[in-house]
């Protein structure tokens, strides 16, 4: 029997295997953009809105979601000793093949980005979209001392970090009115806030991401929340059309 449009649609988006998405198809009640359908002789596509059984999903190509990362979280769909991010997310976004763009340290709060979009989560770890534009990650930085003008002048200047073979530099080091430092960075080195932190004679207490490139955690998003976002900010700058 050739397996129908709709259940290829279904299993697309992590709803099941072939033959729990057919019976989702054949069985539940399915409403296509507010319409109940006919198994019989409508078919479901990308781009549709459909709610199963009462349950509203979006029918795309890819899923592309901001997280704001609470801490005591893992980066990982393996953890060691701590819950993973992945258990914040929906059990069908995670079997579509939905992965983090980067890690954040189990401590460490705030933006983190995900994808099923090899080219987006490429663009957002490499740093680049298009040929010369990099991404920036903006981390806001609780220090166990309050940070000297010389610290942050140094930040800019760029710091000497053990097993990096060139000086790294912050794309910006200010000091907000509560006393956090406000820190951009470029580059993805290995704990590399901690480490630019502690090279300048400081010691990180508490790490919370407040953006990545064009994206923007929401004063509203609460911890361990989620939204979707639109991709075109990273997959159309920087090309000649829409990727």
């Amino acid at each position: 029997m050739k397996v129908r449009p709709s259940v290829k649609i279904l299993q697309s988006q992590g709803l099941g295997s072939r033959r729990e998405c057919e019976n989702i198809f054949w069985n539940s009640e399915i409403f296509r953009n507010g319409i109940q359908i006919d198994p019989e002789t409508d078919e479901i596509s990308l781009g549709d809105t459909v709610l199963i059984d009462g349950n509203r999903f979006e029918i795309t190509q890819y899923k592309y979601v901001l997280m704001h990362k609470p801490a005591g979280y893992e980066t990982s769909h393996l953890p060691s000793h701590n819950p993973s991010v992945f258990d914040l997310l929906p059990k069908h976004y995670i079997k579509r093949g939905l992965q983090a763009a980067g890690r954040l340290d189990v401590d460490t709060t705030g933006l983190l980005l995900f994808s099923d979009d090899g080219q987006f989560i490429h663009r957002l770890i490499s740093g680049k979209v298009g040929t010369k534009q990099e991404i920036e990650k903006i981390y806001e930085v609780t220090g166990a001392r309050p940070f000297t003008d010389l610290q942050l002048n140094r930040l800019l200047e760029g710091v000497d970090l053990d097993d990096e073979p060139e000086i790294i530099y912050a794309s910006r080091a200010t000091l907000m009115p509560d006393g956090k430092l406000e820190l951009g960075i470029t580059t993805g080195k290995y704990h590399q806030v901690k480490r630019m932190v502690a090279a300048v004679g400081n010691h990180v207490e508490a790490l919370h991401r407040t953006a990545v490139g064009p994206y923007k955690l929401p004063a509203d998003l609460a911890p361990a929340s989620y939204i979707e976002i639109d991709p075109g900010a990273i997959l159309n700058k920087g090309t000649s059309k829409a990727a």
